[in-house]
C-alpha cells in the first residue's frame, strides 16, 4: 500500500469539490447542518430552572388555625405569607373547586392544599395525643414529566419551609416560658437560698432542738428566738414558692422538647466532626499524586490540586469554627471541664489548619514563581495532614466519650432540674405550713413549757422525716448551681429558637463550577451533533472512489483510505463549526476555549473514521450498525445523567464507547481540565480510531466482493437508493 497513491485519491476529491460550485454549495450545508442539531438543542436547554417562576402551582389554604400555649396561631397562613415572597414558583392561591378543576385541565401542574386542622395537628405534638399533621400534594404528570419532577422539589421546599418554622415557634415559646421562670427564680433567689439554709440548720441541729424541749426550763428562752428568726423568712419564702412551682409546672413539656432538638444538634455535631475527616482523606490523596509527579509536571496540574486541598482545609476549618462557637455557647451559660477541654482540643485543630494553608500557599507560590516542586515542603505538608487527621480523630473520640455525655447531662440536667424543683416546691409548700404551725407551737412552748413541750416534742418527731429528706436534697444544690439554671432559662429565646432549627448552615462549594444548564448539556448535544454530522457525511457522499485517469494502478485499500481521508478532512471541519459555534455564538462557558475545539476536531475525526469504516467494509449493514451505535450511546454514555443511574447493561458496556470520552473531553474544558482526564480521553479515541484503521485495512479486500454482491441483489430489488 503507497501513501503516494492514497493521496492521489484525496486530491482527486478535493479538486472535485473546489470546481464544482453546486458540490461545493452542498459540502458547505453538510459541514454546517451538524451544528444546528447541537445549537437548537443547547439554547432550548440554556436555563430552564431559572423560569421556574412561571410554572403555575396551586396553593389552597383551608387551615382554621390553632391555640399554643395561650397563643393563637395559624401555620398556614404563615406559610401564605412566605410564599407570597418566594418567586422560585409561579405559586397561585385560590381555593379548592378552583384549583382541582385548574389541575384537570391543565392551568396548573400540581397543588398543594393545606387542610383546615392542620395546625391543630401540628400543635397536639406536645399533647398526650398527638397526630401527625398532613399536606395534600397532586401532580398531574400528564401535562410534562419534568414538571413534576419541579413541583415535586417545590412540596419539598414547602414542607421543610414548615417544619423549620414550626420548630423555631416552640422553642421561641419554650425559651419565653423559660425566661418568665428564670426572672421568678432569680428575683426570689435569696429567699429560696435563706429558706434551703433554714431546713438544713433545723435538720442539723434536730437533737439538740430535741434536748431543748427536755431541758424546756432551761433552754425555752434561747429556743423562741432561733425560732422565730426562722419563722420571719416564712411570708416571703411562701409567696416565692407559688410564683416559681406555677411557672415550672407550665414548662415541664417544653422543655423536653428542646432537649429533643438539642440532642439533634449534638448529631449533626459529630456529623461535621465525620465528614472533616473525609475532607481531611481527600487532602492527604492530593499530597500523595503531587508527591508522584515529575519535577516537569505542568504548574496548571499542580496548581489544581493545590487549590482543592485548600478548599478542602477551608471545609474543615468551618465545620470546626462552627462547633467551636456552638460549644463556647454553652460553656459561657455552664461551665463545664469536659466541654471546655473538647474546645481546647478543636482550637489545636484551627492552628494546625491555619499552619497547613500557609504552607499550602506558600507552594502554590513558589510553583507560579516557576520554580520546581518543592518536595521538602511537600513531605512536611503531607506530616501536617496526617498530625491533624490524629487531631481530628481525637477529637471525636472526645466528643464520643466525654463531651456528648457531658452535653447530654446538661440537657438532662435541666428537664431533672426542673421537674425535681417542681417536685421539692410542692412538698415545700406543704411543709412551710407545718413549719409554721411547727414554730407558733414552739413558740408557745417557751412560754407554756411545762403544759406543751411534750406535743412540741412529738409534733418534730413526726416531722423530722420530711425535713431530713428535704435538708438532703437540698445540700445536692449548690448556689452556683442556682445560678447557671437561672443563666440558661434567662437566655434569648429568639436566638435559642432559631439556632435549634437551623443550627449549622450549608457552605455550597462548586469545585467545577458551571455557569448555566446549557453549558452543562452542551457536551451530549455538540458530541450526538458531531456523530450525526458522520452519519450525515455517509448518508450524501459516496464511500467508493470514483474512477480517474490513473487510478487502474490504486489498489481498493489506497482507494478506501485515500476516501476516508476526504471523509475525514469533512468531519474536522464540522467538529470546528459546531465547537466554534457553541463558544461564539451560544457563549456556552468555556475554561479553556483552545482545547474544547481541539476536543471537538478530534472527536469529530475519531467518529467519522468508525462510521466509515463501517460503511466502506460494511456497506449498507454498516450504516445500520452506525446508527444503532448512535443509540446505544445516547443512552449509556452518561451524558444526561449519572451513569450509576442507568440500567445494569448500560453500566457494563459504558467504558466501551466513544461517547464516553468525548462528552468528558468537552467538561474538562467547559468546566476546567484535570490533565489526567485529558490525557485519558484522548488516549482511549486515540486507540478507538486506530482499531477501526485496522479493521479497514483488514477486512476491506476479502470482505468486498461479499458486500458488493450482498449491495447489487438489494439494488436490484428497486427499492435502494
Amino acid at each position: 500500500m503507497k501513501w503516494s497513491n492514497i493521496l492521489k485519491v484525496f486530491k482527486r476529491d478535493v479538486k472535485a469539490i473546489i470546481k464544482n460550485p453546486i458540490a461545493l454549495l452542498i459540502i458547505g450545508g453538510i459541514c454546517f447542518i451538524p451544528s444546528l442539531y447541537a445549537w437548537v438543542n443547547i439554547a432550548a436547554c440554556w436555563d430552564p430552572y431559572e423560569n421556574t417562576s412561571s410554572v403555575p402551582i396551586a396553593v389552597v389554604n383551608n387551615d382554621k388555625g390553632a391555640s399554643f400555649n395561650g397563643k393563637e396561631m395559624n401555620i398556614g397562613n404563615e406559610v401564605i405569607d412566605e410564599l407570597k415572597n418566594n418567586h422560585a414558583i409561579g405559586w397561585k392561591f385560590v381555593d379548592t373547586k378552583q384549583a382541582d378543576r385548574g389541575l384537570i385541565d391543565g392551568t396548573y401542574y400540581a397543588m398543594i392544599e393545606i387542610p383546615e386542622d392542620f395546625s391543630e395537628d401540628l400543635t397536639s405534638v406536645l399533647s398526650e395525643n398527638p397526630t401527625k399533621p398532613e399536606i395534600i400534594y397532586k401532580v398531574n404528570t400528564k401535562a410534562n414529566p419534568v414538571a413534576g419532577k419541579i413541583t415535586g422539589v417545590a412540596q419539598n421546599t414547602l414542607v421543610n419551609q414548615i417544619t423549620s418554622n414550626f420548630i423555631t415557634t416552640v422553642n421561641e415559646t419554650a425559651f419565653s416560658s423559660l425566661n418568665d421562670l428564670g426572672y421568678d427564680v432569680d428575683k426570689n433567689k435569696d429567699n429560696i437560698i435563706k429558706l434551703k439554709n433554714s431546713i438544713i440548720a433545723i435538720d442539723k441541729n434536730m437533737s439538740a432542738i430535741k434536748n431543748m424541749l427536755n431541758n424546756i426550763n432551761s433552754n425555752s428562752s434561747n429556743l423562741s428566738t432561733y425560732l422565730e428568726e426562722v419563722q420571719s423568712t416564712m411570708p416571703s419564702i411562701t409567696s416565692g414558692l407559688n410564683n416559681i412551682s406555677q411557672n415550672a409546672e407550665n414548662t415541664g413539656t417544653l422543655i423536653n422538647t428542646s432537649k429533643e432538638s438539642l440532642n439533634s444538634t449534638f448529631d449533626n455535631i459529630r456529623l461535621n466532626l465525620s465528614e472533616s475527616q473525609t475532607s481531611l482523606d481527600k487532602v492527604q490523596s492530593n499530597l500523595d499524586d503531587l508527591s508522584s509527579m515529575a519535577n516537569d509536571a505542568s504548574s496548571a496540574k499542580i496548581n489544581a490540586l493545590i487549590s482543592k486541598s485548600i478548599n478542602e482545609i477551608d471545609k474543615v476549618d468551618n465545620s470546626v469554627t462552627a462547633v467551636i462557637n456552638f460549644l463556647d455557647a454553652i460553656n459561657k451559660k455552664i461551665a463545664n471541664e469536659k466541654i471546655a477541654n473538647m474546645i481546647t482540643s478543636l482550637k489545636n485543630v484551627q492552628n494546625s489548619l491555619a499552619e497547613e494553608k500557609i504552607k499550602l500557599n506558600d507552594l502554590q507560590s513558589k510553583v507560579n514563581s516557576g520554580q520546581n516542586l518543592d518536595k521538602g515542603l511537600l513531605s512536611s505538608i503531607s506530616d501536617l495532614t496526617k498530625k491533624i487527621e490524629g487531631q481530628v480523630d481525637n477529637s471525636l473520640n472526645r466528643f464520643d466519650n466525654d463531651t456528648r455525655p457531658a452535653l447530654n447531662t446538661i440537657a438532662d440536667g435541666l428537664v431533672t432540674a426542673t421537674k425535681g424543683a417542681s417536685d421539692l416546691l410542692g412538698k415545700a409548700n406543704g411543709l412551710v405550713d407545718q413549719i409554721n404551725n411547727l414554730l407558733s407551737t414552739a413558740n408557745q412552748g417557751s412560754q407554756l413549757a411545762n403544759s406543751t413541750s411534750e406535743k412540741l416534742k412529738n409534733s418534730l418527731e413526726e416531722f423530722s422525716g420530711v425535713i431530713s429528706e428535704l435538708s438532703s436534697k437540698l445540700q445536692d444544690v449548690s448556689d452556683d448551681d442556682l445560678g447557671k439554671i437561672v443563666g440558661i432559662l434567662q437566655s434569648n429565646p429568639e436566638f435559642m429558637g432559631d439556632f435549634i432549627a437551623n443550627p449549622f448552615n450549608i457552605e455550597v462549594d462548586a469545585i467545577y463550577k458551571v455557569a448555566n444548564y446549557g453549558s452543562g448539556m452542551a457536551p451530549i448535544y455538540s458530541v450526538l451533533a458531531l456523530w450525526v454530522g458522520s452519519l450525515i457525511l455517509i448518508s450524501l457522499l459516496k464511500t467508493e472512489s470514483a474512477e480517474f485517469e490513473g487510478s487502474e494502478n490504486i489498489n481498493l485499500r489506497e482507494r478506501h483510505f485515500g476516501k476516508m481521508l476526504t471523509f475525514v478532512s469533512l468531519g474536522i471541519l464540522q467538529g470546528f463549526i459546531v465547537a466554534f459555534g457553541d463558544k461564539f455564538l451560544l457563549g456556552v462557558q468555556t475554561v479553556n476555549t483552545a482545547l474544547l475545539i481541539f476536543v471537538s476536531m478530534f472527536a469529530s475525526a475519531v467518529f467519522t473514521i468508525i462510521v466509515f469504516t463501517l460503511m466502506s467494509v460494511f456497506g449498507n449493514l454498516g450504516k445500520a450498525l452506525a446508527i444503532i451505535l448512535m443509540v446505544l450511546q445516547l443512552a449509556g454514555s452518561g451524558g444526561s445523567y449519572p451513569i450509576q443511574v442507568d440500567p445494569l447493561f448500560f453500566r457494563i458496556i459504558q467504558p466501551t464507547f466513544p461517547f464516553t470520552y468525548a462528552i468528558s473531553g468537552y467538561r474538562e474544558a467547559i468546566a476546567g481540565p484535570l490533565v489526567s482526564t485529558v490525557i485519558l480521553d484522548f488516549a482511549i479515541l486515540t486507540i478507538m480510531g486506530l482499531v477501526f484503521i485496522l479493521l479497514g485495512y483488514l477486512l476491506k479486500g476479502p470482505l468486498n466482493p461479499r458486500v458488493r454482491k450482498f449491495e447489487d441483489m438489494f439494488e436490484e430489488s428497486g427499492i435502494a437508493e
